[in-house]
This record gives C-alpha cells, sequence and structure tokens, in this order.
C-alpha cells in the first residue's frame, strides 16, 4: 500500500528503515515532545515489531515511512493507527515524527492533510485525532494549517492537547 501527494510517498515500514527510525528514536530533540529517546537499538526494534504486528492485525493502518517522490530522501515516521494503537477506541489518529533537516518545509501538513483524506476514504470515521504536547507550538500550527480544531487538555500520552478534523 502506497500514498501519495504531489511531493510526497508514504509506504509501510519495512525492516531496512531500522537505521532511519532508530536515528530519531534515540534523537531527544526529535523525541522531546513525544517520549523520551532512547539510545538503545532493542527500544526501536521491540517498537517495530509492536507496529508489524498492529499492521498484520489492521490493515491499511499503522507506521508508514515518509520519503519526498523527486529523491526517495528519509523524511520521517507517520502514524494512521486507532489512537495508541488500540482499536476499540473507536478513534482514528494520525502524527508525524519527522528528521529535523526536513522541519519548516512543509511535510507535516501536507502528510497531515494525506493522512486524514486516506482514513476518511478507506475508514469513514466521523472525526480523526491528533495530540500534541502542550508546549509544541510548532505541531499546533501544522494541525491548525490541515484543518484541525482544538479540543482541548485530554488524558491521553500523559496528559495531551485534542486537535480534531470533521469530515466536512
Amino acid at each position: 500500500m502506497r500514498i501519495e501527494t504531489a511531493r510526497i510517498a508514504l509506504r509501510p515500514v519495512e525492516d531496512r528503515d531500522f537505521p532511519n527510525i532508530f536515528r530519531l528514536m534515540s534523537d531527544p530533540e526529535v523525541m522531546k515532545h513525544i517520549r523520551p529517546a532512547s539510545d538503545d537499538p532493542e527500544d526501536t526494534r521491540k517498537r517495530m515489531a509492536d507496529w508489524a504486528r498492529y499492521t498484520d492485525a489492521h490493515p491499511g493502518l499503522g507506521v508508514f515511512m515518509a520519503e519526498w517522490k523527486a529523491d526517495s530522501a528519509f523524511i520521517g515516521y507517520v502514524v494512521a493507527r486507532h489512537v495508541d494503537f488500540d482499536s476499540s477506541s473507536g478513534e482514528y489518529e494520525v502524527g508525524y515524527t519527522l528528521a529535523p533537516e526536513q522541519w519548516g518545509k512543509g511535510a507535516a501538513t501536507e502528510i497531515t492533510r494525506s493522512l486524514c483524506e486516506y482514513l476518511f476514504d478507506r475508514f469513514g470515521p466521523e472525526y480523526v485525532v491528533a495530540f500534541t504536547a502542550t508546549e509544541n507550538m510548532a505541531s499546533q500550527q501544522v494541525l491548525r494549517k490541515a484543518g484541525f480544531s482544538h479540543i482541548g487538555l485530554r488524558d491521553v500520552y500523559g496528559g495531551s492537547e485534542e486537535y480534531r478534523l470533521y469530515l466536512r
């Protein structure tokens, strides 16, 4: 499965993606609004195995690699999933973790819009959610640019700002 925008291709994560994913998960600056960075490669391998199990159980959902179509350069990894990988939530969530050298290029907004369109088209939810740390103003700006509305603080991921995009 592949999702494309004008500039970006999203594809399922593969084992060969480990070095790029590990680079982001071990970078304190990248992870500061998500979870503590870990320099233990086994943490990343375990997380990638969890992602694969989730995708096997929920075809069409999971974690995807984002690459520039022009040169296949790594942008980051993104999610289109149930909230916190929990299908009992009944809610679909989008999110992104981008490499620092890709920040400020509009990729996050472009990816977020395409993931939402994909979720609405394929799964038909009433709305899609996204969460940010309260202090993560850059991600909040991305979500507003993608059409999301701020809902408020929600007790998920240790307390996060909830944003929703409703199917129009």
